[in-house]
């Protein structure tokens, strides 16, 4: 009776933990710094700074550029999330960067603007794929990267345990580049809910796969099955809504996307987001981090083997 109710504690735990997690996060999203640039002198920045401030404290970081055409590499490079041109009533967004967070920076300077009196007219430079109404996409893509990972890394443990690290690397590897290039396939030529970057995109995958896979590996290796509990646990009900999803990570509570930025799955994100619609800008980042996980589970697979189970039942036995 007792296993039977620690199996339903355990169960209605997990539950807990995938709700508080996902709708914790995606309710009610709040800017929080979020980087616009704003084409004007410095009195117009600092009253519109002013203005932001007092509708969303502490939610715009507004920005002063020279032209537009340096605002606009700013937006393709990554550095800013919006472009205001007050002068030409215009607001410029890239909802390839999240399509919630575009209409929630398109909401707070429309209503701004109606404060005053006017118009203001929206511009999309970086649209998502035009079937991707809820900007969703790359979320459960990144989700269909993972789960690759974790299941290539528990079956290769299962089926060949003795294999030396360069093997085990080497058969991940394939993997990772099976699977990406599968995935990379149906979302962008099948779909076509990432399009336009296939080549570069089996790329980042295989990388994303590889990377969750030689973790999970070098957690099942050094601490046993708890390892991949544990990193299933951190990668998909934590680090899944802690990438910001589809609003992105400035519209999450700030404790929870610092967070986020730790774990493979913001990166991936970022990495694969960047790739396909910002033709690869600001990777650097996010590679790192990517790396430093990789480089984290090769240690651990390269490890003395932890003593198993069957090495203690023979020492019971000889007593």
């Amino acid at each position: 009776m007792r296993k039977i109710i620690g199996v339903l504690v355990g169960v209605s735990l997990l539950g807990m933990l995938f709700s508080g997690s996902f709708l914790g996060t995606f309710f009610e999203p709040e800017p929080h710094g979020v980087p616009v640039a704003v084409v004007g002198p410095d009195t117009l920045v600092n009253q519109l700074s002013g203005a932001m401030e007092d509708n969303k404290p502490g939610g715009f970081d507004l920005r002063e550029y020279a032209s537009v055409d340096v605002a606009h590499e700013a937006l393709l490079g990554r550095e800013v999330d919006a472009i205001l041109v007050p002068r030409e009533g215009r607001l410029v967004v890239a909802s390839a960067g999240g399509r919630a967070g575009a209409a929630a920076i398109t909401g707070a300077f429309q209503a701004a603007e109606q404060a005053r009196g006017r118009a203001l007219r929206v511009e999309d430079a970086v649209p998502l794929a035009a079937g991707d109404v809820g900007g969703t996409s790359g979320m459960f893509y990144v989700l269909s990267l993972v789960l690759p990972g974790l299941a290539m890394a528990l079956l290769l443990t299962k089926v060949a345990p003795g294999h030396g690290v360069a093997l085990r690397v080497g058969v991940m590897v394939a993997g990772a580049l099976v699977a990406a290039s599968v995935n990379a396939w149906l979302a962008d030529v099948v779909l076509g809910a990432l399009p336009g970057r296939y080549g570069w995109l089996v790329v980042v995958s295989a990388g994303i796969v590889l990377t969750i896979g030689l973790v999970v590996s070098g957690l099942l290796k050094a601490v046993g099955i708890g390892g991949m509990v544990l990193a299933a646990l951190l990668f998909i009900p934590i680090g899944l809504p802690a990438s910001g999803g589809p609003i992105g990570a400035r519209f999450i509570p700030e404790w929870y996307a610092a967070i986020g930025r730790f774990l493979p799955v913001e990166p991936g994100s970022e990495v694969v987001r960047n790739t396909v619609y910002f033709d690869g800008a600001a990777l650097g980042t996010p590679l790192g981090v990517l790396a430093a996980w990789a480089l984290l589970g090769v240690v651990l697979l390269a490890l003395p083997r932890r003593r198993t189970s069957s090495h203690q039942a023979a020492h019971r036995i000889r007593r």
